[in-house]
């Protein structure tokens, strides 16, 4: 994938695929760029053999009579004929267990312009892909969280242009040699080495479009708001064939002067990067931004010409607001402040994995109507839209993008191989996400095995990965498998996350003593519950003490309220798992009465709310009592 970090002009830049990694949030009408819509209809073709490279389907001359039309976004899981619960059939006439690779492709028109660069851009391409354009190979990738562009100016021809993608799924599990069990498959250089707790959905989860631009352009910025001052980070790059010099002019109604120009020319070199740093005093009516006042600000970046024409042109949006811990204890603008929340993912009963803007707002409204002010972005990275949502409608987010359920073997080889899935993958998180104000917090993974030395310096890795290029220094945390067995080590943190489901799959008295050995231990420092929950199965009714049926899955949360709160003000954080049910590709949801879902949400799969939909939205924030 080759994301690497170099200093350019003493500044920490990510590169991918040899070129600055560009931004991927602005949606903005630009009068300087351009971009062409490649979602909607596709080809597809299972390749359960593995002979489409062998036989060039990638070509422009491939027969496409075994092929047939799907509309990206798109995940071959939700195909016809999906049975999620009949782990026996791996087949492509039961899509949702298929493992191994298929194929996309379509064709597009395009029309040269003068002075532009062209980009390919995805989304999210989820496992792993290989890209072709007009029969030959341009880039892989591997992670459908993160976002990828490719610079394919040289590759482009007038007129028709064919774009394939092969698209490939590891396997999770092996069935057993006495034909009935299923043995776990677990990996080092992958982004799941043992199988994950959710559905690992396949296919061109979202968007893809052509970008076109200057050969001079902005690559990306990165915005901070300390001491009263608009501190602007602006990467430019020369893609293009000729030296030249440009102006850097800052648009913003924040600033105490709303317009501001660079104090002298920047001379870019063919292939050259640079970096323009901004300090700017921000205006005495500058609005903070917070989840009961979500105010956003807009930055208009453009280059000039030495003549002071304008030929390129970036807009980030961002928020005024200071988030960080003070003791035990979160605090937002100063404010003291208690982080309520669920997790989530990006799924939809129908279409997989391959949700819409839509399916995000949903989402989104039913952790409102739960009176949340948090989400957690489990273990990898969302699509943009779910991030800017967060910042418009003032949700706080903790951003994560691996590191689940790492075994000893997967954190020691991901954590020396500085080009390993789990690094590429936070470089890339971080350098996109840096300017939402909704990201409050770095999560660096979820239950990995703290229990040997490899730990330490996995947990070591990710902070320093975060720390060089986040310039807001924003808290890290983690969801410990456990707060004091094995060895944590939270000394690494700057709050204390763990999972928890005492009462639930651990006896519910070890809660309070194991929340007063997680506090003793780290006296000075927030406790957030990463995960905890229960589950049930909507319409299942029974006594409090009947597991599985909603009457229990409410009281427990009553009861785990009622000893949380007493650890006020170190319990300054609590996460629900999960918002609504969800797939999971383990066992235990093998069964036609599962049918693939994992029942541990406030709402089911159709988004209608269980009882403990009702316990969580009324829960009292302990820092109001």
């Amino acid at each position: 994938m080759q994301v690497i970090t170099r200093k350019v002009d003493n500044f920490p830049v990510v590169f991918h695929y040899g070129q600055v990694r560009p931004d991927f949030n602005d949606t903005s009408k630009n009068p300087h760029r351009s971009r062409l819509d490649l979602n909607g209809e596709w080809l597809f073709r299972f390749d359960p053999q593995s002979i489409g490279e062998k036989q060039r389907w990638f070509s422009t001359k491939t027969h496409l009579k075994d092929w047939h039309q799907v509309n990206v976004p798109h995940s071959w899981d939700s195909m016809p004929g999906g049975k999620y619960w009949d782990w026996q059939n791996r087949s492509v006439t039961n899509p949702p267990h298929y493992n191994g690779s298929a194929w996309y492709r379509r064709s597009f028109e395009w029309t040269p312009q003068q002075n532009k660069r062209q980009r390919i851009v995805f989304l999210g391409v989820q496992q792993r892909a290989r890209v072709y354009l007009n029969n030959s190979a341009i880039a892989m990738h591997e992670g459908g969280g993160a976002p990828f562009s490719i610079d394919i100016s040289e590759r482009l021809k007038p007129g028709t242009n064919t774009l394939a993608l092969k698209v490939t799924r590891l396997p999770n599990f092996k069935l057993h040699k006495d034909g009935k069990k299923w043995d776990e498959i677990h990996y080092t250089h992958t982004l799941h080495p043992k199988a994950p707790d959710c559905w690992p959905y396949a296919g061109i989860l979202r968007d893809v479009y052509l970008s076109e631009e200057a050969a001079i352009s902005i690559r990306k910025t990165q915005i901070c708001t300390q001491n009263d001052k608009l501190q602007t980070t602006v990467i430019i790059s020369n893609n293009g064939k000729q030296t030249s010099s440009v102006w850097v002019k800052l648009r913003c109604s924040a600033l105490a002067v709303p317009r501001h120009t660079s104090h002298e020319l920047l001379r870019l070199a063919p292939g050259q990067t640079r970096v323009v740093k901004l300090s700017l005093s921000l205006s005495t009516d500058a609005k903070s931004w917070s989840p009961q006042s979500p105010h956003l600000y807009k930055a208009h970046i453009t280059l000039h010409r030495e003549n002071g024409q304008a030929f390129d042109q970036l807009v980030s949006t961002f928020g005024i607001r200071k988030f960080t811990t003070s003791g035990p204890q979160f605090t937002l603008n100063q404010q003291a402040i208690f982080l309520k929340g669920i997790s989530l993912y990006e799924e939809n009963h129908h279409r997989g994995g391959a949700i819409t803007r839509k399916d995000h707002e949903k989402l989104f409204q039913l952790a409102r109507q739960s009176n949340s002010n948090f989400i957690r972005m489990h273990v990898t990275q969302r699509a943009p839209y779910a991030y800017q949502l967060a910042d418009q409608q003032g949700f706080l987010i903790c951003a994560e993008w691996a590191g689940f359920w790492y075994t000893k073997e997967a954190m020691a080889q991901q954590s020396q191989d500085k080009q390993s899935i789990y690094q590429t993958l936070g470089r890339c998180a971080v350098w996109d996400l840096m300017n939402h104000p909704s990201v409050v917090l770095w999560g660096l993974h979820n239950e990995a095995h703290q229990f040997c030395p490899e730990y330490e310096t996995f947990v070591k890795t990710g902070r320093s990965l975060v720390q060089e290029l986040d310039q807001e220094k924003r808290p890290i945390t983690w969801a410990a498998w456990h707060p004091t067995k094995g060895t944590p080590h939270f000394e690494h943190a700057d709050a204390v996350g763990f999972n928890e489901y005492r009462g639930a799959m651990d006896p519910f008295e070890d809660l309070a003593p194991d929340l007063n050995k997680a506090i003793k231990s780290n006296p000075s420092k927030p406790l957030i519950i990463m995960e905890n929950g229960a589950w049930s199965k909507r319409g299942e009714r029974g006594p409090v003490t009947q597991k599985s049926t909603e009457d229990w899955q409410a009281d427990l949360l009553k009861r785990q309220w009622n000893v949380l709160t007493q650890y006020t003000p170190a319990f300054s954080g609590y996460t629900y798992w999960l918002l609504s049910d969800y797939r999971s590709r383990k066992t235990y949801t093998g069964n036609r009465r599962s049918n693939g879902y994992s029942r541990m949400g406030l709402y089911d799969e159709f988004h209608q709310p269980k009882l403990v939909s009702e316990v969580f939205r009324d829960l009292i924030n302990p820092l109001k009592k």
